[in-house]
Parts: C-alpha cells; sequence; structure tokens
C-alpha cells in the first residue's frame, strides 16, 4: 500500500470517529435537554397542584364573602323567609370556606404555600370563635360554633328567636357577615393569604412555562447544528470513500 492509499484510508477513519463522536456528543446534549425538560415539568406539575388548590380556596371564600354580605343587604332579607334562607345559605358557605382550607392543605401534603391556606382557615373561623359577644349572640338565635370551627343552625331555635326578636335576630346576623366580609376581603386581597398564593403560584406557573419553552427552542438549535454537522461530515466521508476506492482501483 503507497503513502496515498494510506493517507485515504487515515483520513476515512478520522471522519468515521468525528462522525461517531459528534453522534455520541449529540446523544448526551439531547439526554440532559431530556432531564431538565422532566425536571420543569415536574415543577410544572406541582405548581398546578397548587395553583388548583388555591383557587378552590379563592372561590369558597369569595363564595363566603357574597352571603356574609347578604346578611346585611335589606333586599335579600326583607321577609322572614328570605332572612332564614340568608342565614342558612351563610353558614353554608362560611363552612365549605373553612373546609376548603382545611382540606386543601390536607389533601396535598407539603403544599408550598400550605401555611398561608391553614392561616386562612383559621383567620375565618377566629372571626366567629374570638368574639365571645358575636358567639353568644349566635348561640342565642341558634347558629353554634363546632369543634372543627364550621357553624351549626338549629332551624327550630333560628325560627323562634326570629319570631319573639327578629331586629335583634337581624341586628346579629348582620354583625357576623360584616366581619366575616371583612375577613374575606382581607384574605382575598393581594397581600392576604389566599391573594399572595395565587398571584404568586401563577406567576411561577408562567416563569416555568417560559422556561420550559426557551429549553425546547434551545434543544432544537442544538440539534440542527449537530443535523448540520453530521451532514457535513457525511459528505466529506463519502468524498473520501469515493477517493479511498479510486485509489486502489488504480
Amino acid at each position: 500500500m503507497d503513502i496515498a492509499s494510506l493517507s485515504a484510508a487515515a483520513a476515512a477513519a478520522k471522519l468515521i470517529n468525528s462522525r461517531t463522536s459528534t453522534q455520541n456528543g449529540a446523544d448526551s446534549v439531547s439526554l440532559a435537554f431530556q432531564k431538565a425538560g422532566q425536571r420543569v415539568q415536574q415543577q410544572r406539575d406541582a405548581v398546578s397542584v397548587q395553583l388548583s388548590a388555591f383557587g378552590q380556596i379563592k372561590s369558597s371564600f369569595s363564595d363566603a364573602q357574597v352571603a356574609a354580605r347578604a346578611l346585611g343587604d335589606t333586599k335579600q332579607t326583607a321577609t322572614d323567609a328570605d332572612i332564614k334562607k340568608a342565614a342558612t345559605n351563610f353558614v353554608k358557605a362560611f363552612n365549605t370556606a373553612a373546609q376548603t382550607a382545611k382540606s386543601a392543605t390536607a389533601a396535598q401534603g407539603a403544599l408550598a404555600d400550605n401555611g398561608r391556606a391553614r392561616l386562612a382557615g383559621n383567620d375565618l373561623r377566629r372571626t366567629v370563635s374570638a368574639d365571645a359577644t358575636a358567639t353568644s349572640d349566635l348561640k342565642k338565635i341558634g347558629i353554634t360554633q363546632q369543634k372543627d370551627g364550621t357553624l351549626a343552625i338549629d332551624t327550630k331555635k333560628f325560627d323562634a328567636a326570629l319570631k319573639a326578636s327578629p331586629d335583634a335576630l337581624r341586628s346579629t346576623l348582620s354583625s357576623i357577615g360584616q366581619k366575616v366580609d371583612q375577613t374575606a376581603t382581607r384574605e382575598l386581597a393581594k397581600n392576604g393569604n389566599i391573594g399572595n398564593s395565587v398571584n404568586s403560584l401563577d406567576n411561577r406557573a408562567r416563569s416555568l412555562e417560559s422556561r420550559q419553552v426557551d429549553q425546547q427552542a434551545q434543544a432544537a438549535a442544538v440539534q440542527q447544528l449537530v443535523s448540520a454537522q453530521t451532514t457535513r461530515l457525511n459528505n466529506s466521508l463519502n468524498t473520501g470513500a469515493a477517493a479511498y476506492e479510486r485509489i486502489f482501483s488504480i
């Protein structure tokens, strides 16, 4: 074998090694981007779960806020039947909000913002329990707070109180409605436990989505670069192989 043949063979071997190295490098880069993408997706999934949980809490507190305001709205409490309906709706909405805040934390385990969910629920329950006078007045009209912080209404006692002292009953309901409204408003505000959590989680979700899009774009760009390099190497290898064949055919 002459020098030209040896050179052609060496060049061909070098090109083959380059192509193999390029492919191995491409596989490593692809694997790295895949793992990074999986980590970001896991984070997005976790944030999505948290955001959903706080979305439910936000909705239930908004419902409690509306029900609380209705207790002092004469248009919605014009008759005895209206005031009883408003009181029943209030108790139901209050309980849903308290239970949603509690169950969201328990169901999702270690939520990033579970402390805020617990604080929001505690704040709502304390609205009733912290004021001894309010608790006593509610008890007189048949509404009591249970050990878990939720409310229960004795309809018979409520009806009796409504018949005996309608003005006092309405005053009691209006007073507790204002307090719960204030609590819900505070928790739903931007700097409140619920409002702050929803906003921060939403921003986190947007950030992760943007990060994932950037990673996908970078992965595509790298893939295109590797593909172009592989094409050039293949062309060079084919050219070298043709030259090698010509030399040995002489």
